[in-house]
């Protein structure tokens, strides 16, 4: 048996795991606010969004969030008004805070974290932008 599986069994069998994601997701929602309060979609303190990202690591690590990266074949994220566009169709489509996005340099590749739950509705979205305009 793997070291990880034995982990996660022992977390779920002390009744830590349920903990561990609640304090987390508890963590990452400040951090979301700190990150709403003090920075903007082009620009974030490194203070701000490495706490983000390390509540997010963790509830990774936990099975609360899957990273996965889907492929633009027709529209590109490409400047800073399409960028924002985008932001704000993700953020009417996914009102909660245990998600995040990031577009790839050329804007051809997006890479989702979320809620396994919400994978498929984050491809239903990603193919309905990718439509050609």
């Amino acid at each position: 048996m793997r070291m990880k599986t034995l982990i996660t069994i022992l977390l779920r069998a002390t009744g830590l795991h349920t903990m561990l994601v609640s304090y987390h997701r508890w963590r990452l929602r400040i951090a979301c606010g700190l990150m709403k309060r003090f920075g903007s979609d082009t620009h974030m303190p490194v203070w701000c969004s490495a706490r983000a990202t390390r509540h997010q690591r963790a509830l990774q690590r936990l099975g609360f969030l899957l990273e996965r990266e889907f492929a633009l074949a027709h529209r590109v994220i490409s400047d800073r008004e399409i960028y924002r566009a985008f932001c704000d169709s993700m953020r009417a489509r996914f009102p909660d805070d245990y998600w995040s996005c990031s577009c790839a340099a050329n804007g051809k590749r997006v890479t989702v974290i979320a809620p396994p739950a919400q994978m498929s509705e984050w491809q239903r979205f990603l193919c309905e932008y990718d439509q050609v305009a």
